[in-house]
């Protein structure tokens, strides 16, 4: 499936409309998408291993969520409930940054664009993010090296299929 991933900057007033504008678009161009709240993405390799998790669980027809984005959203944020996800990495007022996972051939920047939003990769960079939105506390971050504390939030995509 094809899938691509980008990050842009806007200032959200009402997520429910973005919500719905959004699968409106996607629907319209015959694809899905996921906006998920920037500061819940720790890297691009972050975004590829949810999106990669997702789609094995589509295929295998194990998928916890009704559709491929919340899928994404699940393993983006390690949660089990789909609910849990959407509170931890989903879209809410005042998201300024945010990473679009789109599912099929859209364009994205284009829509951004009569959105008034820009698309700005480094809102998915992981520095000076805080890796409490993946449940991830002080004491578990301090086991990992400084440089490598990110990769808790690739470890905890990983493990939500061990633990479901």
């Amino acid at each position: 499936m094809i899938y691509a991933i980008r990050g842009a900057r806007a200032t959200i007033d009402d997520s429910e409309a973005v919500l719905t504008t959004a699968r409106e678009w996607a629907a319209h161009h015959g694809g899905e998408v996921l906006l998920a709240d920037a500061r819940a993405v720790f890297g691009r390799d972050h975004l590829e291993s949810a999106v990669r998790h997702a789609l094995r669980a589509k295929e295998a027809g194990r998928m916890a969520a009704r559709s491929l984005p919340l899928e994404a959203l699940r393993y983006l944020s390690g949660s089990r409930q789909v609910s849990d996800a959407i509170r931890l990495a989903g879209i809410r007022p005042g998201t300024s940054g945010i990473a679009i996972l789109a599912f099929g051939n859209l364009p994205i920047e284009a829509w951004c664009r009569t959105l008034g939003w820009y698309i700005d990769e480094a809102v998915l960079e992981p520095g000076g993010k805080s890796l409490k939105p993946l449940s991830i506390g002080e004491t578990e971050a301090s086991t990992v090296p400084e440089g490598r504390r990110y990769d808790l939030a690739l470890e905890r995509v990983a493990l939500l299929d061990v633990r479901t």
